[in-house]
């Protein structure tokens, strides 16, 4: 798909907004906390302005995220103008952009090509939800409860609970704002965290004991014999690699999980842009946080490859 080189003003994109009548939101598929929590605010920001406002997803919204938007349409209705949230390239959203342009591309992602009609991309915002917070904003629409708890949990996750290198000043101002128009917390905490499986549990004790060391990088590497012992999932398994960041002295992490046609990679670093090593690979995101998939590949040859990739950049042995 040919991409536009404007990046619009946030005041061009609430002008666009306040003259759409039919929208349906989608965000990336393998969606997470800021791609249903940015989502869900849209969808109640677009029915605040009057508009008839749906959430389109191919994929099933994860068990943990579907207290915010319990049901999605599996394909885009004829007639809705689409707008994408979270989601940095135009053949990763849930639902196929129709022929022509999609109306609206939100996103946080700084190598987002700008795919849309309008584009409002950021790459210093702590998460997309925190452009919907700013649209809330622009457009005078107090933040009620409900979408603010979704505002909170897309800049929550996306910044591993406030601890990552994205958060700003600027955020946590936001943040504060959110808790007073009624975000608990703790509260959004047990959604989140409180609503798992022994299946899930068992697939990222499985992942961890995967995992093995290579001087300042980890990989961990799950297949589908892990998914049959444990009963767990692709989906599952992901929830593994913050905790494969916390051992000392490794500056990189990668997860690789097998998917029914190949490998898909999860990069993770404090210093390394994992961002140009995903690409490599045809894959993307953020400078300290990526991802990419390898076609007919295992993990383990995955993991090959990616040792070849990591060699030139960082020490492989251990002290």
């Amino acid at each position: 798909m040919e991409t536009r080189t404007k990046n619009n003003t946030l005041e061009e994109v609430a002008a666009l907004l306040k003259t759409l009548d039919k929208v349906a939101i989608t965000t990336h598929v393998g969606a997470d906390g800021d791609a249903i929590g940015s989502s869900a605010a849209m969808v109640r920001l677009m029915r605040h302005l009057g508009a008839d406002a749906v959430f389109c997803h191919s994929e099933e919204v994860p068990n943990y995220l579907r207290w915010m938007i319990p049901d999605a349409n599996k394909e885009l209705p004829e007639g809705y103008d689409l707008i994408a949230l979270d989601t940095s390239r135009a053949d990763r959203t849930g639902v196929p952009i129709p022929d022509g342009w999609a109306k609206l591309n939100l996103d946080h992602h700084a190598d987002n090509p700008l795919y849309a009609e309008y584009n409002f991309v950021d790459g210093k915002a702590a998460a997309t939800a925190e452009i919907v917070n700013r649209l809330f904003a622009e457009l005078g629409i107090p933040l009620d409860k409900d979408s603010a708890e979704a505002i909170y949990t897309g800049v929550r996750t996306d910044t591993g609970g406030f601890r990552f290198r994205n958060i700003s000043p600027e955020a946590h101002e936001m943040v504060a704002d959110l808790l007073r128009a009624g975000v608990v917390p703790a509260d959004v905490d047990d959604r989140i965290n409180r609503t798992g499986t022994i299946e899930q549990l068992n697939i990222v004790g499985v992942t961890m004991a995967n995992a093995v060391r290579h001087g300042e990088a980890i990989i961990a590497t799950v297949d589908k014999a892990d998914y049959e012992k444990t009963g767990g999932s692709e989906l599952d398994s992901k929830e593994a690699i913050d905790n494969l960041r916390t051992v000392a002295g490794v500056d990189v992490v990668a997860h690789l999980r097998e998917v029914p046609h190949g490998t898909k990679g999860s990069l993770r670093s404090e210093s390394v842009d994992v961002a140009e090593i995903a690409a490599l690979f045809g894959g993307g995101g953020h400078k300290l946080a990526a991802g990419y998939t390898r076609e007919g590949m295992t993990p383990e040859e995955a993991k090959a490859e990616l040792l070849g990739v990591f060699e030139s950049r960082m020490n492989l042995e251990r002290e």
